[in-house]
């Protein structure tokens, strides 16, 4: 679960149930004097979810009988998405509005509501190729005042999933996000629910539009693959959920054989309930390993590259020291990292002028290696001290070659090593 979830602990049904009123019939007491809810009563579970998007973020909800009630869980979603937004807007020259799509919004038209309650200067499209859905999630929009946020445009079925209408609608977006029907057939909700080592805890509420797609949740997201190689940098990040483990590596492999190396993935737990997402770029910004990595060994081969290096050093040194190293490389610019804290330094390089050639071909002439808008290197470095030693934490931020990456961190370690 994401770290900054409010409901990493079940909430007090009692007090839940002062601040939501409807809630208080579905209070069920327990044998140690708590309250709950039956999950497994649809009504109660809709109920509890109005409750919360209630008290926690002032939303209120309109969830028809026959369309999916949104659980908690969405929550982490949204979360991951401000963690990557955060970690990487500031590498882009854009205006300070984030602009995200939101496909399939559903009728609850959840994403777009939370994101923009969470982010009031964000602003969302939506698509929604339900009509039903799509009439119910502009009344929940509208229902909560943010028709000057969040607009839903409809899709069309034998349309593509990211419209050009939408994408190329303003100069860019930040972000896509995307919650796919998981199955490809009646048969296939079946077979994965007699797979399951444990039943469900809750009641399914989805109906058939909302959970079935045509080839499962690997088709659709293969074709949003395929659209994006086509709009490419017009969004900054393409993201999805995916609902089973294998279509994790099938999504990964579809990425490399397009030749696509800047991406993440994340997992996203709640009580028995495991999903997944991940994202992927057109642009040089790069995800720190917090927010693209995960520890799960069945996807261990399918982990994009580390993004952080990390080298030692067998005495202690001084951030001054390190600084004054850096400023003595050609074509490379230091400043104070505003997010370490006083612990750590941004290098901006213009170009490769720390290999052996590069070196050579600088003593032999009077090269000047201007500042440049587009960098080939942009990395965070952090000073870790220890008693008698330290360790150089390198971050890259933003470039399109690893190499250079890789060979400026050595550089540094080994000119800092021969300076002890």
């Amino acid at each position: 679960m994401h770290p900054r979830n409010p409901y990493r602990n079940p909430p007090d049904f009692k007090e839940l149930a002062n601040a939501y009123e409807p809630l208080r019939r579905h209070l069920i007491q327990t044998a140690a004097g708590t309250a709950t809810v039956n999950f497994k009563d649809e009504l109660a579970q809709r109920t509890l979810t109005k409750a919360l998007l209630h008290r926690d973020f002032n939303l209120s909800l309109s969830i028809p009988s026959d369309r999916l009630c949104p659980p908690a869980r969405r929550l982490n979603y949204v979360l991951w998405i401000q963690d990557i937004i955060h970690a990487t807007r500031c590498c882009y020259p854009r205006d300070t509005r984030i602009r995200g799509i939101d496909i399939g919004t559903g009728a609850s038209a959840i994403y777009p509501l939370l994101l923009c309650r969470l982010s009031p200067e964000w602003r969302m499209v939506g698509t929604e190729l339900d009509e039903r859905s799509l009439r119910c999630g502009q009344e929940n929009i509208a229902r909560n005042n943010l028709s000057n946020q969040i607009h839903i445009v409809p899709a069309m079925r034998d349309g593509p999933i990211l419209p050009a209408s939408v994408v190329t609608s303003t100069s860019s977006f930040d972000f896509t996000m995307c919650n796919p029907p998981f199955y490809s057939s009646a048969e296939d909700i079946v077979r994965s629910a007699e797979c399951k080592e444990f039943e469900p805890s809750a009641v399914c509420t989805g109906a058939e539009v909302e959970m079935i797609t045509e080839g499962g949740e690997c088709l659709f997201v293969r074709r949003m693959v395929e659209e994006s190689l086509h709009f490419r940098e017009r969004c900054s990040w393409y993201t999805s959920m995916l609902g089973k483990l294998s279509s994790v590596s099938e999504v990964v492999a579809l990425l490399h054989s397009n030749s696509i190396d800047n991406y993440g993935i994340t997992e996203f737990t709640q009580g028995q309930t495991r999903r997944w997402a991940i994202a992927w770029s057109f642009g040089d910004v790069h995800l720190p390993d917090t927010l693209a990595r995960i520890s799960n060994p069945t996807l261990r081969s399918d982990m994009p590259a580390h993004t952080i290096l990390q080298e030692p050093i067998p005495t202690r040194l001084s951030l001054s020291s390190v600084r004054s190293l850096l400023e003595s490389i050609p074509g490379v610019v230091v400043a104070s990292d505003p997010v370490s804290q006083g612990s750590g330094l941004v290098c901006t390089a213009a170009a490769n002028t720390w290999s052996r050639a590069a070196r050579r071909k600088f003593a032999s002439s009077s090269m000047v290696v201007a500042p440049s808008d587009y960098p080939i290197l942009v990395t965070r470095l952090a000073v870790c001290p220890a008693e008698s030693s330290c360790l150089l934490e390198f971050a890259w931020v933003r470039g399109r070659d690893r190499g250079a990456f890789e060979s400026f961190c050595s550089h540094v370690a080994r000119k800092l090593r021969d300076a002890v």
